[in-house]
């Protein structure tokens, strides 16, 4: 190879080299702003996301039997992100507001908003007109959070007496079997117990959620003050779902038959109050599923 031709060998290879490079720095610099571009776009949705839709994705996680290891965790977190929940991220239809909406001829005490709900978790708005209760009922075993998002109540909560802080499967499985006979008999149908007053406070708009367990606070009644009042909740699993060795979780009413102490009550299981029924409406929020 002449000396000529060694120069030109040379001057291809420093080309070459330095067009791969070039290209090179292009591309890492292409992908680089794209990697900026996916990052703000992934912030933006993440930043877009409205809180309802938030809150019925960790619902539905919190709830999933493949969790369940994390129960307390995540329900805890799922309380956090609806106390922050406000009217108008569910859609609320601000009329419900309004006494004058229930001064109408044959409008019902209640009004009933269907959310969202699957065989894990009930999603729903409930609208009192005022200085209506809604009769003291219970949840069984179920988890529960509600959040007032207009207007006022008052929660009255009772928790079945002796307290039990935690419920294993095996002592479970010991309610149920009791729970199963106690129905077979026929004449024992309506439950009598002893409940210790949890809560007895006023919950706004800007208060926190409350909170029910299987064993916590399990029974209430919420009464609207002088305003119409609408509260947010969700439970899992819903009513009518089934409990092993019982059947469809039923909603079963009460009434206080007997004051123990100041804070010591007797239940006793009632048949449905007739003053207690619900018209409904559509949901108007972001759209869930």
């Amino acid at each position: 190879m002449t000396f000529a031709d060694s120069c030109a060998l040379l001057s291809c290879r420093l080309i070459s080299t330095f067009i791969r490079r070039t290209k090179f720095s292009f591309n890492t610099a292409g992908k680089f702003h794209m990697d900026i571009r996916d990052a703000a776009k992934s912030t933006m949705e993440i930043v877009n996301i409205p809180p309802i839709v938030s809150t019925y994705r960790h619902a539905l996680h919190t709830f999933d039997d493949k969790f369940r290891n994390d129960l307390n965790k995540n329900f805890d977190k799922l309380k956090t992100m609806m106390d922050n929940l406000r009217a108008e991220d569910l859609g609320y239809d601000k009329s419900l507001s309004d006494p004058a909406t229930w001064r109408r001829p044959n409008k019902a005490p209640c009004t009933y908003v269907e959310v969202f709900q699957n065989s894990r978790v009930n999603m729903s708005i409930f609208v009192l007109k005022p200085g209506f209760k809604m009769p003291l009922h219970d949840h069984p075993h179920m988890h529960g959070l509600l959040k007032v998002i207009s207007g006022a109540v008052r929660i009255r909560s009772f928790t079945e007496y002796p307290l039990k802080e935690a419920i294993n499967n095996l002592d479970f499985a010991v309610r149920a079997k009791h729970e199963a006979a106690r129905l077979a008999q026929g004449f024992h149908k309506r439950r009598r117990l002893f409940a210790k007053v949890s809560q007895n406070s006023i919950c706004r708009e800007n208060s926190q959620t409350c909170i029910l367990t299987p064993t916590i606070s399990n029974y209430h009644e919420i009464e609207a003050l002088d305003m119409p009042a609408a509260f947010f909740d969700i439970l899992s699993p819903p009513y009518d779902t089934l409990i092993e060795d019982i059947g469809p979780r039923r909603c079963r009413y009460y009434y206080v038959a007997n004051e123990i102490s100041t804070n010591v009550v007797e239940l006793q299981e009632t048949k449905v109050p007739d003053c207690f029924y619900c018209d409904q409406v559509p949901y108007l929020g972001p759209f869930l599923g």
